[in-house]
């Protein structure tokens, strides 16, 4: 059994500029445009290449972790996950995602330190969303996110459509 974890890259700025009358209904999010995402993991989950349609490998047994970002790291825009769909309501090849809250702890630069290892670290609360694998197949999902601006201004919601490919053992 494997854990993998799954970066999601979101070039929110460009989203924000290209769809500047996103949906500000969270139940009817933008379909946006797949070449404004960015997902990868370890290469040898990968099935082809990375980018928006990820088709990530996995076996039963396996947790899978998804974790999002924003190309400018969240400091212009923010991205946040909100909703998990799919199209495997009779199968169950996966349990249903959940969000998993966790603390962590932020390595900094200590001021005025340059060239040195030395550090400062600071503490937050993170976040994951996490499945398990139980079966064989092929799943399609989406989910559906929402961009916030610095203020934490709404910018809309949105969505795209992902999928794993789970191998038999």
């Amino acid at each position: 059994m494997a854990d993998l974890n799954v970066l999601i890259a979101f070039d929110a700025a460009t989203m924000v500029e290209q769809y500047p009358s996103a949906s500000r209904n969270p139940d009817a999010p933008t379909l946006v445009d797949q070449r404004l995402i960015y997902m990868t993991t370890r290469h040898d989950h990968i099935i082809g290449t990375s980018g928006a349609e990820l088709n990530l490998r996995a076996e039963p047994g396996d947790t899978i972790r998804w974790r999002e970002t924003t190309l400018s790291l969240n400091t212009d825009y923010k991205a946040l996950l909100y909703r998990y769909v799919s199209s495997d309501t009779q199968h169950q090849l996966i349990r249903t995602p959940e969000i998993e809250v966790i603390d962590g702890v932020y390595p900094m630069p200590s001021e005025g330190t340059e060239g040195s290892p030395q550090f400062v670290t600071q503490t937050y609360q993170d976040h994951y969303w996490r499945t398990t694998v139980r079966r064989a197949g092929k799943v399609v999902y989406h989910f559906y996110f929402q961009v916030l601006d610095r203020h934490r201004q709404l910018k809309g919601y949105f969505q795209w459509d992902p999928f794993i490919t789970i191998d038999n053992p």
